[in-house]
């Protein structure tokens, strides 16, 4: 019955080819010549770019520079409109500048070094999405952004060679950062993603201590003097639990507020109104009517504080 079995060297052979594979595979995610080496350093060539263009072109305007993933993306859809209605409610000129990092971590943001961009060129106000920021998915974000962006890149190689539509490359989000979704979009066709929203009913995120974010606090700290910082909370579905944190984790969490409020002079803006789930796509990323609805409800809070 042994007969039929492959000789060892060719086992050897296939174990070798697949490691081999292996590794050119993780050498293309991970070296300086793969996409998400690409994509980072465009990202970096951008965001200097952006932030110097709205923080320090104007003296006489008000800079504001929103920060967050997707969910802002979806949520402050039309930076002109608003950058627009921010000049009107606080009767001074204004320039609006939202950087929508999808998959956004903590971890991520350094790797962009977005906090050291922002020491370098500060604006008035700066916005900063609370669960991108504060919280933590136990479970990951998903595939390493290396790997997801190497993937990504290879399937549309693959589709371009076909002559198939490519998929959206959602990386340059990160340095084209007034990009509005496509008409077809679900955000305008009101779709709702009902498997999405139920995969979201048992989702948790867990409360990043302060002591987790010290590159983050420096700049906190350097920043405190010169602009007013303020963590943004976003909408979520009446059905899903706020901010997918149990009632021992927002305690947490609260606490981690009061240390930011006292120490780095931080606040919290948590959107408290009810949007029934016809304002999302999916209970947690918003459609047009609900960015309606959280666009002034933001323009409103800042023309306040001027």
């Amino acid at each position: 019955m042994y007969d039929d079995a492959p000789p060892l060297k060719v086992w050897a052979y296939s174990g070798l080819a697949v490691f081999s594979l292996l590794f050119l595979f993780l050498s293309y995610c991970y070296m300086g010549f793969g996409p998400y080496a690409k994509e980072l350093k465009k990202s970096n060539l951008g965001l200097q770019a952006a932030l110097f263009e709205n923080n320090s072109k104007d003296t006489s305007s008000l800079s504001v520079v929103v920060v967050g993933s997707s969910l802002l993306e979806r949520a402050l859809v039309d930076t002109r409109e608003i950058e627009k209605a921010i000049s009107e409610r606080t009767k001074q000129p204004a320039e609006f500048l939202r950087i929508s990092i999808y998959y956004m971590t903590m971890d991520l943001a350094h790797e962009m070094d977005l906090f050291e961009y922002l020491i370098k060129y500060p604006p008035d106000y700066l916005f900063l999405e609370n669960i991108g920021i504060n919280l933590d998915d136990p479970f990951g974000e998903g595939l390493p952004a290396p790997v997801d962006a190497a993937l990504l890149n290879l399937r549309n190689v693959f589709r371009s060679k076909m002559g198939l539509p490519l998929h959206e490359n959602y990386y340059n989000r990160w340095y084209t950062f007034d990009i509005m979704p496509h008409p077809t979009n679900p955000f305008y066709t009101f779709e709702f993603d009902s498997s999405t929203y139920k995969s979201l009913e048992t989702k948790r995120m867990i409360v990043r201590k302060v002591s987790e974010n010290e590159r983050a606090n420096e700049a906190y700290a350097a920043l405190k003097e010169k602009t007013k910082i303020i963590f943004l909370g976003m909408p979520i579905a009446q059905g899903l639990q706020p901010d997918f944190l149990d009632e021992p984790a927002a305690k947490v969490f609260n606490n981690v507020m009061k240390d930011y409020q006292r120490d780095y002079n931080i606040n919290y803006w948590q959107y408290t109104d009810v949007m029934p789930d016809s304002c999302f796509s999916d209970g947690f990323h918003l459609n047009v009517m609900g960015a309606k609805k959280y666009q002034d409800w933001f323009v409103s809070k800042l023309a306040s504080l001027e």
